[in-house]
């Protein structure tokens, strides 16, 4: 197994003191899963942040070759936003290995916003194309941030409309054919029936038609799951990624409050009898969502494959 891929017993955040005793500054640790080139992801795709104010343009900033970028109030920031709602280190806009965007709330004082919702703080969410950081509520700050880069996170739907329009008129049409064949079936007589082989014609191309039908259908179903649904399906595991990440680092957030994880340099006391059950709890814990994110992760490396394969095909 690699060494990304284990679930770590470390948040992504780490509070740093200057001074011993000052409150400190929080600042981002990125996990182990986050450590790559980002050249080796994007590719020629990059994203970059369009930075609006009042309604006008005052930069677009390219990520460039880092995995993440800071926003908050202080110089050494990669977004400096001089506020007194933005906190000294406010928010991370972080890249995974799969080209995704994620936005990270770093407990700020005022909290952030995304599309106008507040997110929780200390958890990732999923960006998208177009999609607006704010922070705080609306309407305290003059400042919006606007994700731009590749622009086919919207392509799903569209091919996924586009694959259903002629699904469905070629639908109308065999539905109205069959309908015409039964319809002679259930008026023809016995005469008919004995005399004649229109009746067995009809029926043999009914049958006939049917089987094509049914070829036709899955063909359609192959080429939808290969061009529309992979896309969709890759959205969908790469949210229950996130959605697995988030829940454990909570786990992990409650056991480090309950001393079940020591921090670094910190003075080990013998575990009392509560401790070892809770530790065993939380290595088994580990254990089950390391489980579970090694398949969703071995799911998406399946249907990215699949992906390459539609289009070089």
């Amino acid at each position: 197994m690699a060494e990304w891929t284990q679930l770590e017993l470390s948040l992504p955040t780490v509070i740093k003191r200057h001074v011993e005793g000052s409150r400190g500054v929080i600042d981002y640790v990125p996990p182990p899963w986050a450590d790559f080139n980002p050249q080796e992801v994007l590719g020629k795709d990059a994203y970059s942040i369009d930075i609006i104010s009042n309604g006008t343009l005052l930069e677009n900033r390219k990520l460039g070759n880092k995995a993440y970028c800071i926003l908050g109030s202080m110089d050494d920031c990669d977004l400096v936003y001089k506020n007194q709602l933005v906190s000294r280190k406010h928010l991370v806009i972080q890249l995974n290995r799969y080209g995704s965007l994620l936005l990270y709330d770093l407990g700020s004082t005022h909290g952030t916003t995304l599309n106008h919702v507040r997110i929780e703080p200390n958890k990732y969410y999923i960006l998208n194309t177009g999609d607006q950081i704010r922070i705080g509520r609306r309407g305290t700050t003059s400042r919006t941030y606007i994700i731009c880069g590749p622009e086919d996170a919207d392509q799903p739907q569209e091919e996924a409309t586009a694959e259903s329009k002629p699904k469905k008129k070629a639908k109308t049409l065999a539905e109205k054919d069959d309908q015409e064949i039964m319809d002679k079936v259930k008026k023809a007589t016995a005469a008919d029936y004995y005399d004649t082989n229109l009746y067995f014609d009809e029926w043999d191309d009914y049958f006939d038609r049917e089987q094509t039908k049914e070829e036709n259908r899955t063909k359609r179903k192959q080429k939808t799951h290969t061009a529309a649904s992979l896309r969709v399906d890759l959205k969908r595991l790469c949210q229950e990624e996130v959605d697995t990440l988030n829940r454990w680092y909570d786990i992990l957030k409650q056991a480090k409050e309950e001393g079940l994880v020591q921090e670094d340099g910190a003075k080990t006391k013998p575990d009392t009898l509560v401790k070892k059950i809770q530790r065993k709890g939380l290595s088994e814990d580990r254990t089950k969502f390391q489980e579970k994110i090694n398949q969703i992760r071995e799911d998406i490396d399946y249907h990215k494959k699949l992906l390459r394969l539609t289009r070089t095909s």
